[in-house]
């Protein structure tokens, strides 16, 4: 413990940005526990996923920026981890060079040998549409971008990430377990 020149213990004040995210944190509490509840609805956490480790982290890092409701992260994060691992299983069985075109070509070509579920296929496309403007510049005329859908849909643009991010870890999931069947 530090003195001062009398040797009076000195005290030890915490810094104002710690209380104000301590302030932060405990509004967000409830918020965080709803998305948790939702999340455990959709994702059980059974475990059992024999995947890389890149692949594993992007999958529960995916789960924590929902929980955080960091929305355009999970949706990225989605979206890697599925171009990842049905890339990954492309190139396992023979398929590297379609691995490697991106996820269009990889729900392409999963679509036309009938290796995934058609639902599945349009969730992976809507997920690949929705991530596009975040990862790839586009013209703010563009008709996925979030200005865009924001003003079709007369949403607020949070209501619209947030159901984006939950297309997207529910996209995500089905992928880890078909995957898990196939294997």
């Amino acid at each position: 413990m530090q003195t001062d020149l009398l040797g009076k213990p000195l005290r030890q004040r915490r810094p104002k940005y710690e209380a104000a995210l301590e302030r932060h944190e405990l509004r967000q509490v409830p918020d965080r526990a709803e998305r948790v509840r939702w999340l455990s609805q959709v994702i059980p956490r059974s475990g059992g996923y024999l995947m890389p480790l890149e692949s594993m982290r992007v999958f529960q890092e995916a789960k924590d920026c929902f929980v955080y409701g960091q929305y355009v992260a999970t949706v990225v994060l989605a979206s890697a981890f599925a171009e990842h691992w049905l890339g990954g299983l492309l190139q396992a069985s023979g398929h590297e060079k379609v691995a490697t075109q991106g996820l269009a070509a990889i729900v392409a070509h999963y679509r036309e040998r009938g290796a995934l579920p058609p639902i599945l296929c349009e969730q992976l496309d809507t997920l690949r549409r929705i991530r596009n403007p975040f990862v790839h510049l586009k013209d703010f005329d563009h008709p996925h971008n979030l200005g865009q859908r924001m003003l079709k849909r007369q949403t607020h643009p949070d209501s619209i990430l947030e159901a984006d991010a939950k297309l997207a870890l529910t996209t995500m999931y089905s992928v880890a377990v078909h995957a898990r069947a196939q294997a």
